[in-house]
């Protein structure tokens, strides 16, 4: 049984966080932590970690001054809506530096807007030790909603019973196809974006492809509205229901220190301790693993960006089996970041004090490779 979308103009508002002008966007920050890109030329640096201090004190850089993004007139005329996410550096003057798009929804053009707008914020800087720091540890998603957009178009609606059919009639082929064409027309609001993205992660669940049901899940949460309770896009079982599925598949892909940040998402939602209350025995088995001897080995594959994000759970890591090329890994601390190349008999060893970290892999894109998270032992 797939999903039902309603049709009436009624069901949807399509502002998030806050109605905005055709003209206009909103961003707003998320907790979650995602990696900071870092300047060309140290890019291959082959250096040693220096030994750092301990952290005395740290405060974080603040807004001083966001300006919206244009929204693309393009965008706006065809009733297209989205958001992008964006990782980047907040320098020692409190300039945003080094913006990356971590991923997006929607149409293209969003990106371009987003970036333009993030390169003119202004925060005052970290401070570290009393003084002025980098700080890595920074993302923000930002969305771009139309005011009077209502739910989805009757040939949305269509196209979508149709793959919902073909799903419940065994035809993932005939699904696939109609799923795609769905995808190329660069996205609809994103009242259709979630739903088209939930449906493309039901597809992944039947032929098999976890990676690409994570990745659409993701997608569909982004997506979706949970501002007003009126105008949610998924109602409360069904998102907690992506939300335990997202946990699953983290914990299937080893990724433990996301499986930890989603269940503190899971314990946000309406009802979340009900939620999470099954899955304590599986966080508890995480965290001992975390604690254990045992080395935590995660496949990962560099996208078409030739990057890869990850969150790392234990301070010590390397790389093995590496099918393809690996030029670069760049970790990233709360207020410390080093870059080197890649060496499969290397073990990078972090400093408790630089907090906690994150590790961006550049190479060509496809490349296969494991991460191996080494034991404290």
């Amino acid at each position: 049984m797939h999903l039902f979308i309603q049709t009436s103009l009624s069901v949807l508002c399509c502002a998030t966080l806050l109605a905005v002008s055709t003209q206009q966007a909103i961003g707003q920050a998320q907790e979650k932590k995602l990696p900071c890109d870092e300047l060309t030329e140290k890019a291959l640096a082959k250096t040693s970690p220096e030994t750092v201090q301990s952290i005395t004190a740290f405060t974080p850089a603040k807004v001083l001054q966001r300006k919206d993004p244009r929204y693309p007139s393009l965008a706006a005329r065809d009733g297209k809506e989205g958001w992008v996410k964006i990782s980047y550096v907040i320098d020692t003057e409190g300039k945003v530096k080094d913006p990356v798009v971590v991923d997006n929804g929607g149409s293209s053009r969003f990106k371009k807007a987003a970036m333009s707008a993030i390169k003119e914020w202004q925060y005052t800087p970290a401070i570290k030790n009393g003084k002025a720091v980098e700080q890595c540890h920074h993302s923000i998603q930002i969305d771009f909603s139309l005011l009077g957009q209502h739910g989805a178009s009757r040939k949305f609606i269509v196209m979508y019973r149709k793959a919902s059919q073909a799903m419940d009639e065994g035809d993932l082929a005939k699904a696939e196809k109609i799923v795609k064409r769905m995808k190329e027309k660069s996205g609809g609001n994103r009242y259709e974006n979630a739903w088209l993205w939930a449906l493309d992660a039901s597809i992944a669940t039947e032929t098999g492809d976890l990676r690409r049901e994570l990745n659409s899940i993701d997608k569909a949460l982004a997506s979706s509205k949970t501002h007003e309770d009126e105008y949610k896009t998924f109602k409360d079982d069904y998102l907690a229901s992506l939300y335990r599925r997202k946990f699953a598949l983290h914990l299937e892909f080893n990724e433990f220190s996301t499986v930890l940040y989603t269940s503190r998402q899971i314990k946000t939602l309406e009802n979340g301790d009900d939620i999470i209350a099954p899955l304590l025995p599986y966080i508890q088995k995480v965290e001992d693993f975390i604690a254990s001897e045992d080395n935590i080995v995660v496949n990962r594959t560099l996208s078409e960006s030739g990057r890869d994000f990850y969150y790392l759970a234990r301070s010590k890591f390397g790389f093995s089996d590496i099918n393809g090329k690996l030029d670069a890994v760049e970790v990233r601390c709360d207020s410390h970041r080093e870059k080197f190349t890649v060496a499969t008999d290397h073990i990078w060893s972090i400093p408790e004090s630089w907090g906690d970290c994150q590790v961006l892999i550049e190479g060509k894109e496809g490349t296969e490779f494991k991460l191996v998270e080494v034991s404290k032992v």
